[in-house]
């Protein structure tokens, strides 16, 4: 693949984010024990991966690179991390910590994974360069703690000039046309410019930019489910607004936004609340889970470009079944009637616990599980007025009023 043929070996090789990159080597050039971490962060495809393994090979480092949001918890983070720190390369080189997505470890109070990052990071006796793809509220506290350095898309003029010259090194060529479109529709992304570009080489048809456009999720499945042919239906599913991410993380390390746009999420809840005969459920969700797993090793081996399998085997491997089914999307997988309930008492008791559980000590989560229930039994027993307790230990009225039909629950269950 040119996208590793060409993968810069040294700093200066590098494409675009000079001021990055200048960035990064005064810091490395000047660092000592116990300095801030760095913080590297932009879209996929501009460089942060290969800059620190330049910087490694250039500075003589030995380069542990980590993908952190493989690493979830507390536990984890600790026991992959730390030892680290107490170690040194091998034939005595110095060590470089890379940790890459960070942005994908779990933020939940519960698991306490970038919790327990901050407090590694915060006096390090190695160099540590960390990675994430966007600055989110997630990842504010890390980023407190470390010193960031914006990675931006690179322009078009650079990508012009570098695909020109990767052209030549090639002995390839090709038209003005295609090379404005493949600059175009790389976004920035030198990865996708040279995926592009090599296409184009082996004799396959160039994209159009119009081609591109991305539709909303859930008029992309709509579409899908209502295209008359299997091509129509094909390029309908490409272009929607959707991702792959690895299946295992889908729950806490993703906010709702990128959960509603997980393709293979959607198609499940979609399915599964269209009211499907079973045999034609079941066969839809054998798809879906072979797609499934097949995007889990993509992800966990980084083999990016394998993804585009992973959207065939979903366009046409669900075509046939779901013909004429009625399907529609659905971004939940449970009728409203019901998720309106959970949604609504998920909220009262996530107000409820996150005034309690720093006062008694615990997670939000154990605060629900065991404290609740019994502070709500207790006050239900000596007849505790829930609004006059809310307002003498919290201060806050609505906390009251969670509790009392947290009480009124309880009441009709005996």
């Amino acid at each position: 693949m040119w996208s590793e043929v060409y993968r810069p070996m040294r700093v200066e090789q590098m494409v675009g984010n000079e001021e990055a990159r200048l960035a990064i080597l005064k810091w490395l050039a000047g660092w000592v024990s116990g300095a801030k971490p760095l913080l590297l962060v932009g879209p996929p495809g501009t460089g942060k991966t290969t800059v620190v393994k330049a910087l490694a090979s250039q500075f003589g480092y030995d380069l542990v690179e980590m993908n952190a949001s493989d690493a979830r918890n507390r536990e984890n983070i600790r026991e992959r991390v730390a030892p680290v720190f107490g170690n040194v390369g091998l034939f005595g080189k110095k060590i470089l910590l890379f940790l890459d997505e960070v942005d994908g470890i779990s933020g939940r109070e519960d698991s306490g994974g970038l919790d327990a990052l901050v407090e590694l990071v915060k006096e390090p006796t190695v160099p540590v360069i960390m990675a994430a793809n966007e600055k989110s509220a997630k990842i504010k506290e890390l980023a407190k703690a470390c010193k960031t350095v914006e990675f931006r898309p690179v322009p078009p003029r650079q990508l012009m000039m570098f695909l020109d010259h990767v052209l030549q090194s090639e002995g390839a060529r090709l038209g003005p046309g295609d090379k404005v479109s493949i600059v175009r529709n790389s976004r920035g992304d030198i990865r996708a410019l040279l995926n592009g570009a090599q296409s184009r080489v082996a004799g396959y048809a160039t994209v159009a930019n119009d081609d591109v456009t991305e539709i909303d999720i859930a008029d992309a499945i709509n579409g899908y489910f209502a295209a008359g042919d299997r091509r129509q239906a094909a390029k309908i599913l490409a272009r929607a607004d959707a991702s792959y991410p690895d299946p295992r993380y889908q729950g806490g390390g993703m906010d709702a936004e990128a959960r509603r746009k997980d393709m293979i999420a959607a198609l499940f809840s979609s399915l599964a609340g269209s009211h499907l005969d079973p045999d034609t459920l079941a066969a839809s969700l054998d798809v879906l889970s072979r797609a499934d797993v097949v995007a889990g090793r993509v992800s966990r081996r980084r083999q990016w470009s394998l993804l585009r399998y992973v959207g065939d085997m979903l366009a046409h491997g669900l075509y046939d079944v779901t013909r004429g089914k009625a399907a529609r999307y659905t971004q939940y997988s449970m009728p409203w009637q019901v998720m309106g309930p959970v949604f609504a008492r998920a909220q009262s008791i996530r107000k409820v616990s996150s005034a309690l559980a720093p006062a008694t000590h615990v997670s939000r989560s154990t605060c629900s599980t065991f404290v609740l229930p019994y502070l709500v039994r207790q006050m239900a027993q000596k007849k505790v007025d829930p609004v006059e307790f809310a307002i003498d230990n919290f201060n806050d009225e609505s906390i009251g009023e969670s509790l009392a039909k947290e009480m009124e629950k309880a009441a009709a269950r005996k």
